[in-house]
This record gives C-alpha cells, structure tokens and sequence, in this order.
C-alpha cells in the first residue's frame, strides 16, 4: 500500500512538472501588474500588484497583507511587514502563475492572473 501511495505520487509529481513551464525572467514589476488568486478553490487568498511593484490582498488566514515586489537581474522577490522571499512567475496549462515563497521556509502561495 505504501508503495503504491509512494509511486502514484511521484507520477503525480512528474506530470505537474510536465505541465509547468520554466520560470519567466522578470525584467520589471510591471509586468505583474494585476489581480492575482490562490488556486485551490478553499483560500481566499488573493492579491493586487500595482505598476510600481507594490501589492495589497488578503492572506489565506484571512489578514490583510500589504507588501512590495522588486525585480533585478531576471529575478523578483517580495518584502512585507512580517515575512520576505522569492517570487518567480511561471505559464501552468496556459495561464500565468506567480509562487511567492518565504525566505524562512515557513511557507508558499501559488496564485494565478485573474486580470
């Protein structure tokens, strides 16, 4: 039983690499300007990123998160009042998608372009 839980997700694993695309250099924020969403159906987690990089939303437990997204080098990252990290953007099944991930491995969001 263990083992066939083990393989099936590793083959689930596979076909979402197998999907996702590779990481889109970020030139400038701008280009994340939008309304992004928590996939997933159950998080209400969404946020706004505005032109000048800067984003206010909601977080999954429901507070409000306001932070500001910065991009050098191809590379973005993310700084709010009570975490920092990575972002990297990314075309999942024809659509946009941005994971933002703590610097201190305490977790991720994975959201998709809603506008």
């Amino acid at each position: 039983m263990r083992l066939g839980l083990g393989v099936c997700l590793l083959v689930c694993s596979l076909v979402a690499v197998a999907f996702a695309g590779p990481d889109k250099p970020i030139a400038n924020v701008k280009s994340l300007t939008g309304d992004w969403r928590a996939l997933g159906g159950a998080s209400a987690a969404a946020i706004r990123i505005k032109a000048d990089g800067s984003y206010e939303g909601i977080a999954a437990n429901g507070t409000k998160t306001v932070g500001k997204i910065t991009a050098a080098g191809g590379k973005a990252s993310f700084q709010s009042a009570n975490s920092a990290g990575t972002v990297t953007w990314s075309q999942e099944a024809g659509k946009e998608m941005l994971l933002f991930v703590r610097a201190d491995g305490r977790g991720s969001a994975k959201l998709e372009r809603v506008k």
